[in-house]
């Protein structure tokens, strides 16, 4: 079968979305289909150049595919008769984070003009589309609550392998892009409150000059220089699951996130995760006290938290194990993805 995936690229970012849709192409390939991986460029600043991108997609066609699958907007509202979407996430500034500090979208009338256009061709979308998956059940709900429909949640595997178990560390590890949503302010923040030995590592590249000059800031006090260790950038696949494998345990505590690589990856190496009330899709596999600990999203609750791993190791490594069941349980995988995926 011939498979055009389709996906929005802000240029020169690369994250989770990537990598799931990177995952898909490659698994598509595997099961022996033909895939054409389409990339739509997408910036949303001025409001007006959102609409831009929205027309862009609705003259895109792709008459020689068999089957196209969409994963964000707006590369999801390119026409097709057999279109299948697995939402990644919508363009939240027109829905969750409207009337939140990170609305993006101007509250002006021509900014609610552009709210509503957006809203109005995701209704569309998905009224045309042969079926609509999620990738969590977190996306799934914003989708009930804004749009009206009931998607299938199917979960994302990962693209690189290799991930294992190993000694247990003298520090917690965050890899995840630096950026206000993901909240590594708020970790390094919570080090200041952190009794135990215990180091935070934190991997990933800014989004923003303005993210980097924060975390910068903040890293240039003695205190928090000692306790903290920032790799700047995307490090090697390699050094990650090496770093994975001998932390503690696994920090990640972004705001309301979509899905949340970081926890499958850490969960495949057998660590426990500390995450947030408000953390969104992390919280379908973290269980307070099970699998990890689930904290208040301030910095002396996560600092508790973070002791709790510190000062009883036995505890930690136990619910790593259950981490590690945990996600065998829910039997995550490609396959299982493209057989939902292609199902007639």
């Amino acid at each position: 079968m011939r498979v055009a995936v389709l996906n929005a690229q802000v240029p020169f970012v690369r994250g989770g979305a990537e990598q799931l849709a990177d995952g898909l192409v490659a698994a598509l390939r595997g099961a022996g289909h033909e895939v054409e991986y389409v990339r739509l460029p997408f910036r949303w600043h001025p409001d007006e150049r959102i609409l831009d991108h929205m027309l862009a997609a609705r003259l895109l066609h792709l008459p020689d595919a068999d089957l196209v699958i969409g994963l964000k907007f707006p590369a999801y509202l390119v026409p097709h008769p057999n279109k299948v979407l697995w939402v990644l996430h919508q363009h939240r500034q027109a829905y969750d984070l409207w009337g939140t500090p990170w609305q993006g979208i101007s509250a002006s009338a021509e900014g609610r003009a552009v709210r509503d256009a957006i809203r109005a061709a995701d209704d569309r979308c998905l009224a045309d589309a042969q079926r609509v998956f999620t990738i969590s059940g977190r996306v799934a709900e914003r989708m009930r609550q804004f749009n009206g429909v009931s998607p299938e949640v199917l979960y994302p595997a990962l693209l690189d392998g290799g991930y294992h178990g190993g000694p247990d560390g003298d520090y917690l590890f965050y890899p995840s892009r630096i950026n206000v949503l993901k909240r590594q302010v708020l970790a390094v923040e919570a080090m200041r409150h952190v009794r135990s030995d215990v180091r935070l590592v934190l991997a990933g590249d800014a989004d923003t000059p303005e993210d980097r000059v924060r975390l910068t800031e903040m890293l240039a006090e003695p205190q928090l220089a000692r306790r903290v260790q920032w790799l700047d950038g995307w490090i090697p696949h390699e050094r990650k699951v090496e770093l994975m494998a001998g932390a503690l345990a696994c920090l990640f505590i972004p705001f309301d996130e979509d899905y949340g690589y970081v926890t499958v990856e850490s969960f495949t190496s057998a660590k426990a995760v500390v995450t947030c009330t408000d953390s969104g899709g992390p919280l379908e596999f973290v269980t307070d006290g099970q699998t990890g600990v689930v904290s208040e999203p301030s910095a002396e609750g996560l600092a508790e938290a973070i002791d709790r791993f510190a000062t009883d190791r036995a505890a930690t490594r136990r619910m790593g194990d259950a981490a590690l069941v945990r996600l065998d349980e829910l039997g995550i995988s490609w396959p299982a993805v493209i057989d939902r995926l292609i199902a007639p």
